[in-house]
């Protein structure tokens, strides 16, 4: 399964497991994609391993991306390892997408 999907420029899947072990593959595809636009959505629901290291990295891309005029939103409905994990360590997530712009 792969680690990560892109549906389209602006929303990013994140599939299998996100943990210290390949946190510098899924940054670079996080920089990488919001070179190409403003607002990147983050889908964290399909993860089925996810630690604090994780959640640390998602935590400074984005504060990266805000610095840039930039947004990342942490996407996650019902994975509750997920929500878990954000909660131990004090990050905020969205539960409800935004409503799209056009």
């Amino acid at each position: 399964m792969p680690l990560h999907h892109f549906l389209n420029d602006r929303f990013l899947r994140l599939e299998g497991r996100l943990y210290s072990g390949n946190l510098s593959e899924v940054q670079f595809k996080i920089e990488a994609a919001l070179d190409k636009t403003q607002t990147l959505i983050v889908d964290l629901d399909p993860l089925e391993k996810f630690d604090a290291a994780g959640a640390y990295m998602l935590y400074i891309a984005s504060e990266k991306a805000r610095e840039n005029n930039k947004q990342i939103i942490l996407f996650c409905r019902e994975n509750e390892i997920v929500k878990l994990v954000f909660s131990f360590v004090g990050i905020h997530y969205s539960s409800k997408l935004p409503t799209p712009s056009f």
